[in-house]
Parts: C-alpha cells; sequence; structure tokens
C-alpha cells in the first residue's frame, strides 16, 4: 500500500495579496511603508519650519523696479535659500509619504479614494517644483544684479509672476489641494488612521499659499507638522499590527490544513 503524505499548502503571492488556505489577506511591504512614513514625517517638519525661517516682505510685481528694490535685501540672504531648500526638499519628499498612505489605504474600502489622493497630489508636486526652482536659484541672482547696480533687469520679475510661471504654480496648488481634501475624505471612511490628523494635514497643505501673512503661514505650518507627524506615528505602528495579524492568520490557517 502506498501511503502519500499531504504537503502544508504554500501560500500564494499575487502581488500585495497573500492567499493562504481560505484566508486572504492584503500585506503592503511594510518596510517600504516605514520608510515612506518617515519620509512623510520629515516633509511636514520641513514645511513647519520654512516659514520660520523663510524672510517676509511686500512683493508686488505690478511694479517690479519697486518690488525688486524692497525685496533685494532679502531674496540674497542666506534665510531665504535655507528656506527655499527646505520647502524643496519637502517638497521631494512628500510624494513618497503619499505613496506609503495609498500603500496602507488601499488595503480598505478606500483605495478609489486613495489613488485619486496620490494621482491628484502627485501632479500638484511637479507643478509647485519649477516655482520653488526660481525662487532658490534664479531670484537671489536677480538680487544680486540689482544691489550691484544692473539695469533692465527688474522687468524680469513682472514676467515671471504676471506670466504663464504663475498659472502653473497656481495650478499646483490647487491640484494639490484636491489631492489632500481626498486624502482626508479617505482616511476619514477608512477609520484605521486617526481622522483628525487627516483633517489637519489636509487643511494645511490646502492652504499652503505664498502670499499670505506670516503669522496665517507659521499656523498653516503647525497644521502640515502636527498632522503629518501624526499620521507618520500612526501608520508606522498600523503597519506593525497589520504584519503581526497577517503572520497569526497565516499560522492559523496552517494548522487548520494539515
Amino acid at each position: 500500500m502506498i501511503i502519500r503524505r499531504k504537503r502544508t499548502a504554500e501560500p500564494e503571492r499575487l502581488g500585495a495579496v497573500v492567499i493562504s488556505g481560505d484566508v486572504t489577506t492584503q500585506k503592503p511591504n511594510s518596510a517600504r511603508v516605514r520608510l515612506g512614513a518617515l519620509a512623510l514625517g520629515l516633509s511636514a517638519l520641513l514645511l513647519t519650519a520654512f516659514p520660520l525661517v523663510r524672510p517676509f516682505f511686500p512683493l508686488d510685481p505690478r511694479s517690479p523696479d519697486e518690488a525688486l528694490a524692497v525685496a533685494s535685501p532679502s531674496i540674497t540672504s542666506a534665510r531665504w535659500v535655507v528656506a527655499h531648500f527646505l520647502a524643496m526638499a519637502a517638497f521631494v519628499l512628500l510624494p513618497f509619504g503619499m505613496l506609503a498612505l495609498y500603500a496602507y489605504l488601499r488595503a480598505g474600502m478606500t483605495e478609489t479614494r486613495a489613488l485619486r489622493a496620490l494621482a491628484w497630489s502627485l501632479a500638484g508636486i511637479v507643478l509647485i517644483m519649477p516655482m520653488l526652482g526660481f525662487e532658490t536659484y534664479v531670484l537671489p541672482i536677480l538680487g544680486r544684479l540689482y544691489l550691484a547696480g544692473t539695469s533692465g533687469i527688474a522687468r524680469v520679475v513682472g514676467l515671471i509672476y504676471l506670466g504663464p510661471a504663475i498659472l502653473v504654480f497656481l495650478l499646483g496648488l490647487l491640484f494639490l489641494a484636491i489631492g489632500v481634501i481626498y486624502l482626508s475624505v479617505a482616511i476619514w471612511q477608512d477609520s484605521r488612521l486617526p481622522r483628525w490628523a487627516g483633517v489637519l494635514f489636509a487643511i494645511g497643505l490646502a492652504l499652503w499659499f505664498p502670499p499670505f501673512p506670516r503669522a496665517v503661514r507659521i499656523i498653516d505650518g503647525f497644521f502640515i507638522g502636527l498632522g503629518g507627524l501624526w499620521l507618520m506615528s500612526s501608520l508606522w505602528r498600523a503597519t506593525e499590527d497589520a504584519q503581526r495579524n497577517v503572520s497569526n492568520a497565516s499560522r492559523s490557517a496552517a494548522l487548520h490544513h494539515p
């Protein structure tokens, strides 16, 4: 008589989905989600620091000569350059944070809204970055040339801030606002991450608007920082819990299928 030994079925993996026996679970890559959570928290901290470091001054591009005369001492300062490097680094890190949030939220019932949040936010960040680059690299050069007595360069300020570049920048801010509103709704409906963390983070990024006065920008930065750090810590803990639950589910399935 031939005795055939029953082999334990190996879990079948389909992308991020693990199927083991009668158990099907969504298993995001925990290491990547944690790295994304760290990127989210660091991005939020940098956006909090930005208005604290950045010098503020009136800038009316309709009167470029007067605007550049007032702005030149500030835009040539180290604080201006450092603040804008902080902002650029924040917007470089933010997509990784949004990807981590999407990777976590897609396991629930709000995958569609999470995907819209990711798409709109990434589109907004791409459109915001060119203006940040101009203010970081080009504007300080214009300020130094103006202070050195070079004539005829003030007109460039009006051409930039009253031309197509500002429309692209405003579209970027609008797209980012739409994205984080979708994100807040997805977090609220999913309910696994703290709802008010998503609301604070969304309010801060939706109202990230350079012409606002310094006090408003600082409060806005604290909203971003508080919401982002709260989401980071909750996402980190939730990922650990999800990984533990998947391991327990796999062990339970193995016990029921000898």
